[in-house]
């Protein structure tokens, strides 16, 4: 009985969180486009701001990109105190997650100085 109930348990919990795993790569265009729209009318210094904003992100995120690269190469450097790897491998996937958040804000730093260059061109 008690091993019906945890598959039909499980079968569920993957029923209802396939949708949201299949749908995860469309959300990032949407949040996207939502974004570039909510941004119109922006003046030249609202454009500048934001990308200074972004900038000390970047700088927050490479920083612990570096920190956590620090602690990827000790544990390669010393495998014994990570014998399977479960720490190294988890690190690796922050550090990777970390580097594709900066390469977004390095585009949304660049897509705000082009809408500034492009309003200074239009004045």
């Amino acid at each position: 009985m008690n091993n019906k109930f945890f598959i039909s348990a499980f079968l569920v919990g993957i029923l209802l969180g396939l949708p949201q795993f299949v749908l995860a790569s469309d959300k990032g265009q949407g949040q996207n486009s939502a974004w570039k729209v909510e941004t119109q009318g922006w003046s030249i210094q609202d454009h500048m701001i934001a990308a200074k904003a972004s900038e000390g992100e970047v700088q927050s995120l490479e920083s612990r990109v570096q920190d956590i690269d620090k602690r990827i190469a000790h544990f390669e450097s010393k495998p014994h105190f990570d014998p399977k790897g479960f720490h190294r491998n988890a690190l690796k996937h922050i550090s990777s997650t970390l580097k594709g958040d900066t390469n977004l804000l390095n585009e949304k730093i660049a897509w705000h100085i082009r809408q500034a260059d492009q309003a200074k061109l239009t004045e």
